[in-house]
């Protein structure tokens, strides 16, 4: 029997989402499912980012990242209740007592905090709930105190750290590590389970794809190898909106280049995720050396010849060419059929200039924060490569209730 790892922290809403699913997913592929106990707080404090790293976030990021988890938790068909940002301090004594709860028990405690934390939106350093449900759990309720438990936590952490844990929760089969409730389908891929069904259901209305881009992201490059095909399936019209994602994050407040913010692990991690992501579509990717792109010149060239986007894309993605360089440009605009110095012209003019200004314009207004950025009808909106499928339920005619209070564009 294989063994398969989870490393959670109750304090987490992805915690809740996941902690059901992975359960299953470990019976059907007749895994051993480990649950270890981290303290979040001790995990961000040994990487260098403060106790709450969306405080430091724009308010755009904040806003997408809480639409997105309460989309996700209303697809997995569960409520959160209560604040979704949490102190990660909030759960040390929950975890000490997880830690120290017997083996027979931690599952059973888990649910139980996450139902009381997440379905009921109950504090997690309340001593009189801690001791309740030890109680309830057959567990020692002095075992949230005690040194043993303590230094339990604080060694399970520090392992986690060091095969390359950075969040939670994180699943760990072998040596390939999954993060996020999000990444539940390419775990049950990897150990012979079943990813979730993403069945059409479409409702007969025709809506419109905006896609928000920028040659200079990589997860950009990803989601435009499929928007069309996503488009084409759900009967949309698509929209290509090309803007400046350095003048975006310039505006709202992010780093410049986001992956050299983030921890060694995280990094690490993002582009194995980027190469699960390239092999689930079937699509090729290279990371370029020519990172970081300045693309303003594709970005123009794109808007005026639509044609030339994917060929622009697979060329800094796939084929490692340079988008920063002009003749590189050039080439490609060649080797479509074009003639260069007529499509350079025609998107350099000053209203091409405007047309990529105003879409970054836009892409700020309705609350993007990084691209890609998905927008259906005009309303709702979505970020990331990674929400292609909550994108197509939303072309059917799906309306999260997070966003039900906002009309939606029915042109």
């Amino acid at each position: 029997m294989a063994r398969l790892e989870w490393f959670f922290d109750v304090i987490c809403p992805q915690t809740y989402l996941a902690a059901g699913r992975i359960e299953g997913l470990a019976r059907e592929a007749g895994h051993e499912l480990v649950l270890r106990p981290i303290s979040l707080a001790r995990l961000y404090a040994a990487q260098g980012l403060p106790e709450q790293p969306e405080q430091d976030w724009p308010e755009n990021k904040r806003r997408r990242q809480h639409h997105d988890v309460l989309r996700q938790a209303e697809l997995a068909g569960l409520q959160l209740r209560g604040p979704l940002t949490r102190p990660p301090d909030e759960s040390e004594a929950a975890q000490r007592l997880l830690a120290g709860a017997p083996e027979q028990q931690r599952a059973g405690l888990m649910h139980a905090l996450l139902r009381a934390a997440w379905d009921e939106g109950r504090t997690l350093d309340d001593p009189g709930l801690l001791q309740q449900l030890a109680a309830e759990h057959n567990t020692d309720p002095t075992a949230m105190d005690s040194s043993a438990a303590l230094q339990a936590l604080e060694q399970t952490t520090e392992k986690a750290l060091e095969r390359g844990v950075f969040g939670v929760p994180t699943a760990i089969a072998g040596e390939q590590l999954w993060w996020g409730a999000d990444r539940l389908d390419f775990l049950a891929r990897a150990i012979g389970a079943t990813p979730s069904s993403n069945a059409h259901q479409p409702d007969g209305q025709t809506r419109r794809l905006e896609v928000f881009h920028d040659f200079s992201s990589p997860f950009s490059y990803l989601a435009c190898t499929q928007v069309e095909r996503l488009a084409r399936e759900h009967s949309a019209e698509l929209v290509w909106r090309p803007m400046l994602l350095g003048a975006l994050f310039r505006s709202i407040g992010t780093p410049m280049v986001p992956i050299q913010a983030m921890s060694p692990n995280r990094q690490r991690w993002g582009r194995r995720d980027m190469a699960q992501w390239a092999e689930h579509w079937g699509v090729p990717l290279q990371f370029t050396s020519h990172f970081p792109l300045n693309t303003v010149l594709a970005l123009r060239v794109s808007a005026v010849e639509p044609d030339l986007i994917q060929p622009l894309y697979r060329a800094a993605w796939a084929k490692d060419r340079n988008l920063s360089d002009p003749a590189t440009v050039e080439a490609i605009i060649r080797e479509a059929g074009m003639d260069p110095e007529d499509v350079v012209a025609r998107a350099t003019s000053d209203a091409n200039k405007a047309v990529i200004k105003t879409n970054t314009a836009a892409a700020e207004s309705l609350g993007a924060c990084g691209a890609p950025t998905l927008v259906v009808n005009g309303s709702l909106v979505f970020w990331g490569q990674d929400r292609l499928d909550m994108v197509g339920k939303a072309l059917d005619g799906w309306v999260p209730a997070v966003d039900a209070e906002a009309p939606t564009d029915t042109h």
